[in-house]
């Protein structure tokens, strides 16, 4: 049976675990799309003519080759990234935008050649500003700047690069956070499938000895009928009046036992409904307490009354049933008093009963639940939920010398 508490536990945490790694997959396939998309798109203008597309995620950065892909040598690089891109290039020129990783870097790349007979140049004695590839109208045509740069005529070799390595980066420690996050959830939905599983178990037990314990109390008034329906037939009993108090009195036990089965039966499928009115509950508590008067007198109990006047609006047969199985219980484990209050907003119901563990007090109304001296449980929890039916509340703690109950009325 403990097996259950673990196959939930692996349950509840492979499907956690699936759920959150096919989010992470989505992720991070939507954000590279996203990724390649723009680049491709953004590295696409730095070879064209046209004015970049200010709209783009990405400017390209442009690489010029004077002498070509053949030579390129003579060709100025702002930076190492770029000496090596322009060599990648020259060894595997790409076709279209392509990505590349050089270095631990990753970018897109696209190469075009363009015709540059002459360049427009303004120079202004401290700077050269090189501001479109042919000749505008009224301009000067040269082919060097004063610094003695050379300035191609013919044809000119342009790579256009993105670099696309920080967003891949944050993709890669986001996927370590989300890792990270999804084993913390991971590990507390096992620890929560663990805990079900554990209550389930625990609620199966609780049946196994309930199914128990009820065949029990069926079949010890069985076999009593069955005892003396044998005497009877035998001749040996002739005391049929007495014969016939006592089948009678296991025939209410047997039916008591089977109504509480049918009534539970019935809270669990919300058929039950209540046919309220206005009930002076002083005094309805006193007749249901009357059916117990010669269990009181014969056990010689101290009872205590208290019961202030109040009405309330409750479904009487109902709350007979829930108040008499508190009371019975009450009256049962009460070792010499039995206390009955009621201040208009709660009544509390108390004895002297032997001392309740807080696990044995925090089981007390739980359904199935069979305590040390073997009971089956039905009738408190039976009380507690047409108790709470009618929007009431109600407890039970453990007093200094015995147990406690206690309704509130709403």
């Amino acid at each position: 049976m403990k097996k259950v508490r673990y196959k939930i536990a692996l349950l509840v945490g492979g499907s956690v675990l699936m759920t959150l790694m096919l989010i992470l997959l989505l992720f991070n396939l939507l954000m590279r799309r996203q990724i390649d998309r723009n680049a491709r798109e953004s590295v696409g203008t730095a070879v064209q003519p046209a004015p970049i597309d200010q709209q783009l995620l990405y400017i390209p950065s442009v690489i010029e080759l004077p002498n070509g892909f053949q030579d390129i040598s003579g060709s100025r690089f702002s930076s190492e990234a770029e000496k090596a891109i322009a060599e990648a290039c020259r060894k595997d020129p790409p076709k279209g935008a392509e990505k590349l990783t050089i270095g631990g870097h990753t970018y897109y790349v696209c190469t075009d050649t363009l015709l540059a007979n002459a360049f427009e140049v303004v120079y202004d004695g401290e700077n050269t500003v090189i501001t479109e590839t042919n000749i505008a109208e009224g301009s000067a045509a040269c082919d060097e700047l004063p610094d003695g740069t050379k300035l191609p005529n013919g044809e000119i070799s342009v790579i256009g690069y993105v670099d696309v390595t920080g967003e891949l980066k944050m993709i890669r420690n986001m996927n370590i956070f989300f890792l990270a996050a999804a084993a913390v959830i991971c590990a507390v939905g096992s620890v929560e499938g663990y805990l079900i599983g554990r209550r389930l178990e625990q609620n199966q037990l609780s049946q196994k000895r309930f199914f128990e314990n009820t065949s029990h109390e069926l079949k010890t008034p069985l076999t009593a009928i069955r005892g003396y329906a044998e005497g009877i037939g035998t001749g040996v009993i002739t005391d049929y009046k007495k014969t016939g108090l006592v089948i009678a009195s296991q025939t209410e036990k047997m039916s008591r036992l089977v109504e509480d089965i049918l009534m539970i039966s019935k809270l669990e499928s919300g058929a039950m409904t209540l046919e309220k009115e206005p009930l002076r509950l002083g005094e309805f508590i006193e007749n249901c307490l009357m059916p117990l008067e010669g269990a009181v007198m014969s056990r010689g109990l101290e009872v205590t009354l208290e019961l202030a006047e109040g009405t309330v609006s409750a479904d009487p047969d109902r709350l007979d049933m829930a108040v008499s199985n508190l009371l019975t219980n009450a009256v049962k484990y009460a070792r010499s008093r039995l206390e009955i209050r009621f201040d208009g907003r709660t009544v509390t119901i108390a004895n002297d009963s032997a001392q309740l563990t807080d696990e044995e007090v925090g089981h007390i109304f739980e359904r199935f639940y069979t305590g040390k001296n073997g009971s089956t449980g039905i009738g408190l929890a039976l009380a507690k939920d047409i108790i709470e039916l009618h929007g009431w509340g109600i407890s039970a703690r453990s007093s200094g010398d015995g147990i406690e109950f206690v309704i509130t009325v709403k």
